[in-house]
């Protein structure tokens, strides 16, 4: 199985200067935790990096200084949904598992349980959504039940072939979504949701670092 890691981020939302993915936790970029785990998996047999390629030295220096190999670097889309697509191109095995660099605390038993759902062409792991959710502007114009919401996480798993179908679909519908099973849903495939990681913290906001660095000193 490949693997594909988004990691093109430009870290404007937490008003960075550089990539988002560079931020180090413990002296280590956030990527490259992601990295030594899929790495380690005796499953993956190479990882696709989609990257801002401004700093391309500096992704590759990182991860010489971590001993990552088995890695290939690609320049990343305007979305994240082109970003995939463009890492498909590189991916030669049946399933792909897609990934987030903004997700440093993925494990490798968490890895080894996604794949061992091996029949499905759609693995997505979720956390039960804890607080109330509505819909509205100024105004509340609808109530959803929580009870059947999903707080969808990554790493994902895919048959190649139908995540890379559905892409092709999007692309001549010009059809937009921010996370690949809900692409393959749209175009009608099934999609297997998986019990999730309450620790599985994508790092967004600078109070995620802090939770992410707590986290670390217990592990």
């Amino acid at each position: 199985m490949d693997a594909i890691v988004l990691a093109a981020g430009n870290g404007s939302r937490m008003n960075l200067d550089f990539p988002k993915q560079f931020l180090k936790i413990n002296g280590k970029p956030i990527f490259i935790y992601s990295l030594e785990v899929l790495q380690k998996s005796k499953n993956i047999k190479n990882i696709i990096v989609t990257c801002n390629y401004e700093f391309i030295d500096r992704y590759k220096m990182y991860s010489d200084d971590f001993g990552i190999e088995n890695v290939t670097y690609i320049k990343g889309g305007n979305s994240r949904q082109e970003s995939v697509f463009l890492g498909l191109q590189h991916v030669s095995t049946p399933k792909v598992l897609i990934h987030e660099a903004a997700r440093p605390l993925i494990a490798h038993d968490f890895v080894e349980y996604l794949q061992s759902f091996e029949d499905e062409d759609a693995v997505i792991p979720t956390i039960p959504i804890k607080f109330t959710v509505s819909v509205g502007n100024k105004y509340m114009t609808n109530e959803l039940n929580r009870t059947n919401l999903h707080n969808i996480q990554l790493p994902q798993i895919f048959n190649t072939k139908v995540l890379t179908d559905a892409h092709e679909k999007a692309i001549k519908d010009n059809y937009e979504t921010t996370e690949d099973g809900t692409l393959v849903f749209h175009y009608g495939g099934k999609v297997r949701f998986v019990e999730g990681r309450e620790s599985n913290i994508k790092v967004t906001t600078n109070l995620d670092i802090e939770l992410v660095n707590n986290i670390l000193k217990f592990h």
